[in-house]
Formats: C-alpha cells, sequence, structure tokens
C-alpha cells in the first residue's frame, strides 16, 4: 500500500511542478500586459488605463504570492492537524495514506484556483482572488473534518482499543 501511496504523492509533486511553472508563466505574461496597458494610458492620457492596470498588476502580484507562500503553509498546518497515528494495525497504515493523499489532494485544489485566478487576470478579466480563497478554505475544512473522523470512525467499528485523542473525545462524550 505504500508503493501505490508514494507513486500517488510522486504524481501530485509533478502536477505541483507543473501547475506552479503554468502560474509562473502566467503571472509574468499578465504583468507585462498590465505594464503594456498602463504605458499605453500614460501615451494616451487615460488615467482610467493607469489605474486599471495598476489595480490589475497588484492583484496578480497578490494571487501569485498567496499561491507560492500561502498554499504550501496552509498543507502544512492542516496536514500537522492529523493525528500520527490513525489507528491500530494496519489502519494505521491507510490512515497515514489518507492523510498524505488529502494533503497532496488539497495542494493541488488551491494551487489550481489560484491558477484559474491569475490566468482571468492575464487575460484582462477579474483576479477572482476570493474565489482562489473560497477554495482553500474548502480544503482546509475538509482536512479538519477528516482529521476528526478517522478516529472517530475506528473507535465506532471497534478497530483499536487505544484512546481517543483528547480534541476528539470531547466531541463525542
Amino acid at each position: 500500500m505504500s508503493g501505490t501511496g508514494d507513486l500517488l504523492l510522486n504524481l501530485f509533486r509533478d502536477a505541483w511542478g507543473a501547475l506552479v511553472g503554468a502560474l509562473v508563466a502566467f503571472a509574468l505574461l499578465a504583468l507585462l500586459s498590465q505594464t503594456l496597458k498602463s504605458a499605453s494610458g500614460m501615451a494616451l492620457g487615460a488615467q482610467d488605463w493607469v489605474r486599471d492596470a495598476v489595480a490589475g498588476g497588484i492583484g496578480v502580484l497578490a494571487l501569485t504570492l498567496f499561491a507560492l507562500l500561502g498554499v504550501p503553509a496552509l498543507v502544512d498546518a492542516a496536514n500537522a492537524s492529523f493525528p500520527n497515528s490513525a489507528g491500530c494495525g494496519p489502519i494505521t497504515e491507510l490512515g497515514s495514506l489518507a492523510v498524505r493523499l488529502l494533503g497532496g489532494l488539497g495542494a493541488l485544489r488551491m494551487l489550481k484556483a489560484t491558477v484559474t485566478a491569475v490566468m482571468s487576470a492575464a487575460v484582462g478579466g477579474q483576479g477572482s482572488l476570493s474565489a482562489a480563497l473560497l477554495e482553500a478554505g474548502e480544503v482546509v475544512l475538509g482536512m479538519v473534518v477528516a482529521s476528526i473522523a478517522v478516529p472517530i470512525a475506528i473507535h465506532f467499528f471497534g478497530l483499536c482499543s487505544d484512546p481517543l485523542p483528547p480534541g476528539v473525545a470531547c466531541l463525542i462524550n
């Protein structure tokens, strides 16, 4: 089972690298587009174009920084919220595999949302930071719910006699 997990995690790492490369390329193109829009607005004396270009450039930079700095930090924090030992015997291996896969999928979902927002900003649309943040919130919430549900399910089915973690024990008592 660990071989399958390692294979999937390597696939997720490759996908992460490809998405980061696409994000950087689209962010650079979007910044170039906004720079040209600002320069043409200054040449023609169109203050609205300059304002829109500066706001668009700042939005692209904010989205890119969120994707490159915020997403890994959020995934690391959410992965740390999972219990280290999610059961007894083979359940432990299955639980750790599930934790790693949820973290990898969550990171890809959050990065995909920010790449989509940067692509939208690159073609002159709204850089929907709210959609990217909503996607990130859904992922973190799902990971937290899973970190509570795994120990409860294990104890409900009687697969482990170890005590529940204190935070989870207070939820079911």
